[in-house]
Formats: C-alpha cells, sequence, structure tokens
C-alpha cells in the first residue's frame, strides 16, 4: 500500500509554512475560493465523504440501479448532451469496497499534503482534471467505468512531480517517489488492452493531467 513516510508527520499548518518559505505566493481570489474558505474542514474530508457517500448509493436497496449506472459511470451513452456529467461524477463512484479502500486511502494520504502545501482549489482543480482526462481516454474502450483511480493518479503524479525525492512505501519497501512514478506511467502504457479490466487508460490519463498540472503551475500557490 502507498504511504508517505516524512510529510505527514507535520500539521497542514507547519506543511504551508514550509511552502511559503520557498514560494513566492500569487494568489487568484474568486467565487470558487471564497466557497472553499467557508468550509468548516479540509476539502479533502468532503471529497472523501462524497465518495463513500456514492457507494452507499449503489448498496441502498431503494436506490434505481439504473439511475446509478446512467449517472455514476462512464458508458457509451457518456457522450450525449444529457450525459456529460458523467466524465466527473464517475469518479466519485465505486462499487466494489476495496476499490474504494484503497482509492481513499491513496487520495488521503497524497491529497492531504497537495492542499497543505498548495490549497483547497489546486486539489480540486487536480481530482476534477485527472477524472477529464482519464475519463476521455478511458472511453475509447467503450465498456462501463467507474472509480476514482484517474483523479488519483493525477494527484499522485503532481505529488512525485514535487517531491520526487520522498520515500514512499510501496508494498511496504521504501523506495524514491520517482521510481513509483515511473511504474504507475509503464503500468498505465503497458496495461493498455490486456483485456484485464482494469482502466489503464483512466490511470495513464489521470497521470497526464497531474504531469501538465506540474508544467502549469510550477512555482506557484
Amino acid at each position: 500500500m502507498i504511504k508517505l513516510a516524512k510529510l505527514l508527520s507535520k500539521s497542514p499548518q507547519q506543511l504551508k509554512q514550509t511552502y511559503f518559505l520557498n514560494h513566492k505566493p500569487q494568489f487568484h481570489y474568486g467565487q470558487v475560493d471564497r466557497f472553499l474558505d467557508r468550509l468548516q474542514m479540509p476539502l479533502y474530508f468532503y471529497l472523501i465523504g462524497i465518495n463513500v457517500g456514492v457507494y452507499a448509493l449503489w448498496h441502498f436497496p431503494a436506490v434505481d440501479k439504473n439511475f446509478m449506472f446512467k449517472h455514476f459511470t462512464l458508458h457509451p451513452g457518456s457522450m450525449s448532451l444529457t450525459e456529460l456529467h458523467t466524465f466527473i461524477t464517475y469518479s466519485f463512484s465505486h462499487q466494489n469496497t476495496l476499490h474504494l479502500l484503497f482509492n481513499m486511502v491513496t487520495f488521503y494520504f497524497f491529497g492531504r499534503t497537495i492542499e497543505a502545501y498548495f490549497g483547497s482549489k489546486r486539489l480540486l482543480a487536480i481530482y476534477l482534471a485527472g477524472a477529464l482526462v482519464g475519463g476521455l481516454m478511458q472511453q475509447r474502450q467503450q465498456g462501463i467505468s467507474l472509480g476514482a483511480s484517474a483523479a488519483c493518479n493525477a494527484l499522485l503524479t503532481y505529488y512525485i512531480c514535487n517531491f520526487p525525492r520522498e520515500i514512499i512505501l510501496l508494498f511496504f519497501i521504501p523506495v524514491p517517489a520517482w521510481v513509483v512514478g515511473l511504474l504507475i506511467l509503464y503500468q498505465g502504457w503497458a496495461g493498455q488492452g490486456d483485456g484485464s479490466g482494469i482502466g489503464h487508460d483512466a490511470h495513464l490519463g489521470g497521470c497526464l493531467a497531474g504531469l501538465a498540472f506540474y508544467f502549469a503551475t510550477r512555482g506557484k500557490i
């Protein structure tokens, strides 16, 4: 299981103070910032809560499963104007408990650090960008897809680009973050079309979104 080794020993306030010592802030304050400032808890708590809530809907007997498939999965009809929202909503949707658990553990560790360093708006933007790019790439497979893996890969890639020498425990083996990044990219590239049912295209799309976000926002906050 992927886990941070050093940064999480500090509080979010300490992490942000450390970042400010080495970067010149560039503030762009708007409606989204005002909304995020009114949140009572860090944004990553709310995003995890949405994922857990949608998972509960999948398993709640009173909820129509056809409704869930139509609005919370990527499917052949997602390109229609009335269902374009599924390119985002699929990334909050899980049916399998282990799938949810793995994605949320990954999201918690890396999303927490990204929010502490770069702010809630950056966290939200990377999550949604990873979901969108991953969804567009996965749509080529013409199947049904769901899960936060593409969004989590975007966050993980963004983290690795910013902190390439930090140590990550990969299946309890300590390795530099940049090694994990190469493995994720290779898995996404080599696994395309392998018939395993894993959304390798979505995973690769999330990595590319995180990489693009890094170069677009490098040195900014």
